[in-house]
C-alpha cells in the first residue's frame, strides 16, 4: 500500500496505465511496487488521480520529516 512507503529518502515514482498497468520488464526494474487501495465497483483510477495520491503521501512525509529535524 502506498502509505507504507518510505518517501523520505530518494524515489522514483513509475505509473502504469488504469487498464494494463506497468509493463513487464518495468516492473522487473522496481526494488518495490505499491497499490492504491480502492472500494466499491471502482477498479482503478485515473492515473493523474493515482499521481495526486502518491505525490501528496511523499510531500506529506517529506514535510513531517523537515519539522522534525
Amino acid at each position: 500500500v502506498y502509505t507504507e512507503v518510505d518517501y523520505t529518502s530518494p524515489v522514483g515514482i513509475v505509473l502504469g496505465s488504469e487498464g494494463q498497468g506497468l509493463h513487464e520488464l518495468t516492473l522487473k526494474r522496481c526494488d518495490f511496487v505499491v497499490s492504491l487501495p480502492t472500494s466499491g465497483p471502482v477498479k482503478s483510477l485515473n492515473v493523474s488521480v493515482a499521481a495526486g495520491v502518491v505525490l501528496f503521501e511523499a510531500l506529506r512525509q517529506r514535510n513531517a520529516a523537515s519539522r522534525s529535524k
